[in-house]
């Protein structure tokens, strides 16, 4: 068993707490603006069938939408988590949250496909704004004994916010035009309400969860700043210079080869290509290829996301957090067992065609997988330096990004539109795939068919590989951990400070 000092752990007399009241205060907000991030970012996913279907897109082009958005989000990240190192970071929020309002408002106007396409691109700036820079103040207003914790309880806000945007998309998108336009007209007027009845159900599905973003702007704009690093149990006048002085090049080069700081990265990494893929496309699995009423089957899985995520992340956190404070390799252990116990419902729930089983299976699954994310994010909290903190999470939501679910939507699509042809199935792995189940649906008024169960098989293998990665990265933490600290603490805090 590891003391606390071996695992670079600040001892509990010396932690400085939080900002009281207030740090609870900028938790709230900021967990509700993450709820909000995810029901704009997942409502796609819900009303993708009446997208693809006014649009007159196919599942190759349904995939790049998702990669347009990843692919904006993960370039623009690092970008700012440069300027939130240095500057600012609630007016860089608020920037983040109106461009990403404004962005769910536009898709919800998309007339054709590229039209939506440049509006999925801003989603991904005004997002990636918001993602580097909430969890970093987070770090700074909690300490490490909780941190993995309320991590989690942040991150909730991911399956939570995602669940109720595909609830919001199931329920609005086949919304009857007569049933739309009578309860429009008695809400809002003639004026109003007939405009309003002029979109589908599937735009008003992107008004219903972007009016909040935008009415948010104002709440960021005026949150208070955290001290970076103001968690650690480090003097104040230490911090100060730590934050004025900023990273080195040789921090950067540092942080590459921070051994706990990749292994975290990788396996979010292959957890993200899987859980992506699934928010996706597992939607539109049930409804076209397992023939499960849409609303209904939206509500159910909307529900069974948001209890997954809820249950999983919560014992996740609390059960890291726990093991931690004996052994901090447990932040590694804890999610990179729960990935690998996540496969074999995961499997049953692709294969079994009983709703009862399906739903149960899936529910497993998530709540599985959702116990990683609060310790992998507390992780990095743990190893990196506060006043890099902003780069290093926008570089690991980049290397997430790029090697994960910007292509697992895409690749599903792809490997659907490929396997929905009868030549591709009479080939070797056509036939391996038709033995386990994976037959090809017709699409109406489509040409071609799909074969969504054959493109989501490949999140297995992640899932695998997420857990052995991060089983593989726990014997670096505690020396890491240590490393960073006494980095900390070596700051200068002025010319007369004997310490310098």
């Amino acid at each position: 068993m590891l003391n606390a000092a071996e695992q670079g752990e600040v001892p509990t007399t010396t932690v400085t707490k939080g900002l009281g009241r207030l740090s609870i205060l900028t938790f709230i907000v900021l967990a509700s603006m993450n709820l909000m991030d995810y029901m704009d970012r997942n409502v796609l996913s819900a009303v993708l069938p009446q997208v693809q279907s006014s649009l007159r897109i196919n599942d190759e082009q349904a995939g790049k939408l998702a990669t347009a958005f990843l692919l904006t989000y993960s370039l623009v990240g690092p970008v700012m988590g440069w300027a939130a190192d240095r500057y600012r970071r609630t007016w860089l929020l608020a920037l983040g949250v109106g461009i990403w309002g404004l962005a769910t408002m536009g898709s919800g106007l998309a007339t054709d496909y590229d039209h939506l396409w440049y509006a999925r691109c801003m989603l991904g700036v005004g997002e990636a704004t918001y993602g580097v820079i909430a969890p970093t103040m987070l770090m700074d207003l909690f300490s490490r004994q909780s941190r993995s914790r309320v991590l989690s309880a942040f991150y909730v806000a991911m399956p939570v916010g995602s669940a109720l945007g595909m609830v919001i998309g199931g329920a609005m998108a086949p919304w009857p035009a007569e049933a739309r336009s009578a309860f429009l007209l008695s809400w809002f007027g003639p004026d109003l309400g007939t405009t309003l009845a002029s979109f589908e159900g599937w735009q008003l599905a992107f008004f219903v969860v972007g009016i909040p973003a935008l009415l948010s702007v104002l709440v960021a704009a005026f949150l208070p700043e955290p001290v970076r690093g103001a968690s650690e149990g480090v003097d104040e006048t230490k911090l100060q210079a730590h934050q004025k002085s900023g990273p080195t090049a040789h921090d950067y080069q540092d942080l590459m080869v921070n051994s706990s700081y990749t292994y975290s990265v990788l396996g979010m990494t292959f957890y993200t290509f899987a859980i992506g893929g699934l928010l996706i496309w597992f939607p539109s699995f049930l409804f076209t290829t397992r023939g499960f009423e849409q609303q209904s089957s939206s509500l159910t899985l909307g529900l069974i996301t948001a209890s997954a995520a809820i249950l999983g992340m919560s014992s996740g956190g609390w059960v890291a957090d726990m093991l931690a404070k004996r052994d901090s390799r447990a932040l590694f252990l804890v999610p990179g067992t729960a990935m690998l116990l996540a496969i074999p419902p995961l499997i049953l729930a692709l294969l079994a065609r009983d709703k009862t089983i399906v739903f149960t299976a899936i529910f497993l699954a998530e709540f599985l997988m959702f116990v990683n994310t609060g310790p992998c994010n507390a992780i990095i909290g743990h190893v990196v330096q506060p006043n890099m903190r902003a780069v290093a999470l926008a570089l690991a939501i980049a290397v997430i990004h790029f090697l994960g679910d910007i292509w697992s939507p895409w690749l599903i699509g792809l490997i659907s539109d490929r396997f929905g042809s009868p030549a591709a199935m009479s080939g070797t792995i056509g036939k391996m795939l038709a033995a386990v189940g994976a037959e090809p649906t017709q699409v109406p008024g489509r040409p071609g068919g799909r074969n969504l169960l054959a493109g989501l098989l490949i999140v297995v293998p992640a899932v695998a590989l997420s857990g052995v990665v991060l089983l593989s990265g726990a014997r670096h933490l505690p020396r890491e951990m240590a490393l960073m600290l006494a980095k900390l603490k070596a700051s200068k805090a002025g010319p007369a400070d004997p310490a310098t």
